[in-house]
């Protein structure tokens, strides 16, 4: 069964693992809910994560770029390019 989880906040963040580490993925989910922070669960996988950004309308759930640019305004400024 499903949990489902009301909550303030959620991060969810993409990780990129160096060639010393057992995967070349890991994933988190954290959440926030008063002044309390978790992280939910952590994926550790070798296949690179994808995403899906949807709209529920009315009788349809579509793939949404409007939800894809709403979700991506909130991500942090110091983004900075990996070195290889």
């Amino acid at each position: 069964m499903t949990k489902v989880l009301t909550v303030d906040d959620i991060e969810v963040e993409f990780e990129k693992q160096n060639s010393s580490v057992s995967c070349k993925w890991c994933v988190y989910l954290r959440v926030r809910k008063d002044n309390k922070e978790k992280l939910l669960v952590m994926f550790k996988t070798n296949n690179k994560p994808y995403t899906r950004f949807s709209y529920c309308g009315k009788n349809t759930v579509i793939n949404s770029k409007r939800t894809l640019i709403e979700i991506l305004s909130t991500a942090p400024n110091n983004i900075k390019e990996q070195k290889n």
